[in-house]
């Protein structure tokens, strides 16, 4: 039998980062016997993978329906690591509209800032965004993300006459390209046969007719987007940032892509950047103004030996620090790290603290409880979550992701989404006392008696089992 650690990671598809930061380095080293690990997707994700693992992963979950899993962790004491690459909190309405308006939804934002509250570690890729969860957790580790080199090595990428420039985004809705686009616009029309542009993802109107300028889908396999990327052998690529709290806690995808794929980059002078960018050497740092862009951009076509220069050292710095294999040594450092402290608390008798109260609802749209922050004795209550089930001790998902609230009068209410059918049903009230963050002993657990049932009409009714 194994004794490597039995890893869980539930994730919401399949997107890029969540294959980049969990799912690649995971996987190897599971291939390399240094972990057992499952994943699934939070639709497919079943409280038993819970029980089964050591520890659990999630990686950027915001959605409600799915906070039984989480509280399935919690409650089981599972160590919890929680990856972090965007900054949904700031994501900008007039920019990126849809992404805002299901991003920022209150529910979503609540719940995620619940996960980041129960992590044992959070991982994130931007100083600015460590900052933004600085307020839901102190556990926070500043990573690189990693890049398989096993996709490209060996590999030589086809050459053709002219500069070929390159702007490569993951979204097809695409609204970066406006820091470049007139400054590329007098590249094309200065330039004209001696340069190519190709745009990977979106299809920007502006350019969409132009000579010279040649515009590909997106794949969405990540894996096999970056070996035909490399394979085109690009010498310029561009990479736009807009300077916004939400754009400055983005990952340098660009940098790493560009630099392990031999191209030399041409990027936004903010601090994504900046920090691991050395201007004229390992890429070109431009200011987001067109005279800037048409500079940056005309300085390595003027110069194709410094086209090679930057191709040669930007390959060299990613190899050196953003290589897969760092990637996984981190992992089973940032798991070794969850799982000591779990075991230390667990030999030491502190545990996981819980009581079941059955209560049937008076009125519909039940929304919550009311209970005292103290005892009558001036025991206060510890760290707390609240878990909804049904009388056959199922998680009612409806009422799955809770908010804890403290009242100015000292009273703590825990609220989630109002169950619209909720009069004359039973359920099971699951509180769940935690150990504080230094491992200290659970709080004190308030019976029945002292529980008050939230309605969306704004009734208390006092609860308990004869209620």
């Amino acid at each position: 039998m194994s004794n490597a650690p039995k890893i869980l990671a539930i994730i919401p598809s399949l997107i890029a980062s969540c294959q980049i930061n969990v799912l690649k380095p995971l996987n190897r080293l599971a291939e390399q016997g240094k972990v057992e690990f499952r994943w699934a997707q939070e639709t497919k994700a079943d409280v038993s993978d819970v029980t089964w693992s050591d520890v659990v992963i999630f990686c950027r979950n915001t959605e409600p329906a799915y906070g039984h899993l989480l509280n399935a962790a919690v409650c089981a004491g599972k160590p919890i690591i929680f990856d972090l690459d965007d900054n949904f909190w700031d994501i900008p309405y007039d920019t990126d509209p849809e992404l805002a308006r299901y991003h920022r939804l209150p529910p979503r934002l609540a719940q995620l800032e619940k996960y980041l509250s129960f992590s044992s570690l959070v991982r994130v890729y931007s100083p600015v965004l460590a900052d933004r969860v600085g307020a839901f957790s102190k556990k926070i580790k500043l990573l690189k993300s990693g890049f398989d080199f096993s996709l490209v090595s060996g590999k030589v990428p086809k050459k053709s006459g002219n500069i070929s420039i390159v702007y490569a985004t993951s979204r097809i809705v695409d609204d970066q390209y406006h820091e470049f686009l007139t400054g590329i616009i007098r590249v094309l029309d200065a330039y004209q046969d001696k340069v190519t542009l190709t745009i990977c993802g979106c299809k920007p109107r502006e350019l969409a007719a132009r000579r010279g300028v040649n515009l590909i889908p997106l794949l969405p396999d990540y894996d096999k987007f970056l070996m035909d990327f490399h394979a085109q052998g690009f010498d310029v690529g561009l990479a736009p940032l807009p300077n916004t709290v939400f754009h400055r806690s983005k990952n340098n995808t660009k940098f790493r892509d560009y630099g392990a794929c031999r191209v030399a980059g041409v990027y936004s002078n903010v601090d994504v950047y900046s920090s691991c960018i050395e201007d004229g050497r390992t890429g070109i740092l431009v200011d987001n103004t067109p005279e800037s862009w048409f500079q940056g951009i005309v300085k390595l076509i003027d110069d194709p030996s410094l086209i090679a220069s930057i191709k040669e050292q930007a390959y060299t710095y990613v190899y050196e620090q953003y290589r897969q294999e760092l990637v996984e040594d981190e992992w089973m450092v940032d798991i070794a790290s969850v799982l000591s402290p779990n075991l230390r608390t667990a030999k030491s008798g502190t545990a996981v603290e819980a009581r079941d109260i059955r209560v049937r609802a008076d009125f519909l749209g039940l929304y919550g409880i009311r209970i005292p922050g103290e005892s009558p004795d001036g025991e206060r209550v510890g760290r707390l979550m609240l878990e909804v089930l049904t009388p056959e001790g199922y998680s009612l998902r409806e009422a799955s992701s809770s908010v804890l609230q403290y009242r100015d009068d000292g009273d703590i209410e825990i609220k989630f989404d109002p169950i619209a059918n909720s009069r004359r049903r039973e359920f099971v009230f699951r509180l769940i006392s935690l150990p504080d963050e230094s491992g200290a002993a659970t709080g004190w657990l308030p019976p029945s008696g002292h529980m008050q049932m939230l309605y969306k009409s704004g009734e208390l009714v006092g609860s308990g089992a004869d209620a």
